[in-house]
């Protein structure tokens, strides 16, 4: 039997997907982040737009400095939660100039270094830390934190619209093997998806468990500021033409669809789009106060206008009006 099976069977025999997604991407020993990921970025399993091009981090470092300045917030403090290989702490730290008095928290469940980039790792105002209630604790509940590509990996429930309401997708180990069941589920939290003019057999996902992350920020943020960069936008954007829902894998570079995602468990990651309409929801439920939506192209034109210059690929990838440049949304969000 293999070890998602053996979980399942101490659990009762079945899965709800989120339960699934979180032990395929988190099992301390069998999970996706658990292994030694080699080459995140160019050769790994996924590319992000900061580990491509210095852009969109260089857009970024210009907006901190404008915002740490509107939120009065000194000596600056940055929390990157799930940091990775640091590629944007390292261009955000690189601008930064010797009399600037700044604070970077990076956040990584199991405190591992070897992935950080040593210019990030050893940089004098760089620390990681396990979670984001030691990161705020350290600076006082003043900060601003940027999530990049963080809410898409969060486990996401996955909910089917049928004739009497909403059910939740199922994983049931039964005889050796592994089959999806539908059973009819309560819902204790608001999501846009829910409240959609979607059809019957639409399938949906809701980041339920980034929802409590969020609880948790908010509850430690006495003042500052939260950047979301990620994949997704709004409901009706997101599931045009996709009744089978956004849930998608990743196994070196090559893109991972329908039952193919119930594969290779433990060694491929695994994403879903992120609905912008429910974060602005949640956060406003939590004290944060939406300030702006946009695409990245736009974030990044309005905070680094020297990037139409550039002629590299790697930037083109990042402002394409037609891919990743409007494909990836920006949110702003604030908490006084």
């Amino acid at each position: 039997m293999s070890w998602l099976g053996e979980i399942a069977q101490s659990e009762g025999g079945r899965l709800r997907f989120d339960r699934f997604m979180e032990l395929a991407l988190l099992d301390p020993v069998h999970g996706y982040y658990a292994r030694k990921i080699q080459g995140i970025g160019r050769s790994g399993d996924f590319s992000t737009s900061t580990t491509l091009d210095t852009s969109l981090g260089r857009a970024v470092s210009h907006w901190l400095v404008a915002e740490a300045r509107a939120m009065n917030i000194e000596p600056v403090t940055v929390i990157e939660p799930g940091i990775g290989t640091g590629a944007l702490a390292k261009v955000i730290l690189s601008q930064t100039r010797p009399w600037q008095r700044l604070k970077y928290y990076g956040i990584d469940l199991r405190q591992d270094s070897s992935l950080l980039e040593n210019a990030v790792s050893r940089h004098r105002r760089f620390r990681l830390v396990s979670s984001i209630e030691e990161a705020l604790t350290e600076a006082n509940g003043r900060a601003i934190v940027i999530s990049n590509e963080f809410v898409d990996a969060f486990p996401c429930r996955r909910l089917v619209r049928l004739e009497s309401g909403w059910a939740d997708i199922y994983l049931v180990f039964d005889n050796e093997q592994w089959r999806q069941e539908l059973l009819p589920t309560e819902i204790s939290f608001r999501s846009s998806a829910l409240e959609a003019p979607l059809p019957t057999g639409q399938t949906i996902e809701a980041h339920e468990s980034y929802r409590i992350w969020l609880g948790k920020l908010s509850t430690g943020l006495i003042r500052g500021s939260l950047l979301t960069i990620d994949y997704g936008g709004r409901p009706e954007e997101i599931y045009q033409r996709k009744p089978a829902g956004t849930v998608r894998g990743f196994f070196k570079q090559e893109r991972v669809e329908g039952l193919d995602i119930f594969r290779r468990v433990g060694q491929q990651d695994l994403t879903a789009d992120v609905n912008f309409i429910d974060l602005q929801l949640w956060g406003n439920s939590f004290g944060l106060t939406t300030v702006e939506y946009l695409t990245q192209r736009e974030f990044v034109i309005r905070w680094y206008r020297d990037a139409l210059r550039k002629s590299g690929i790697a930037t083109a990838f990042t402002l394409d009006e037609h891919g990743a440049g409007t494909a990836f949304k920006v949110l702003h969000q604030r908490k006084r």
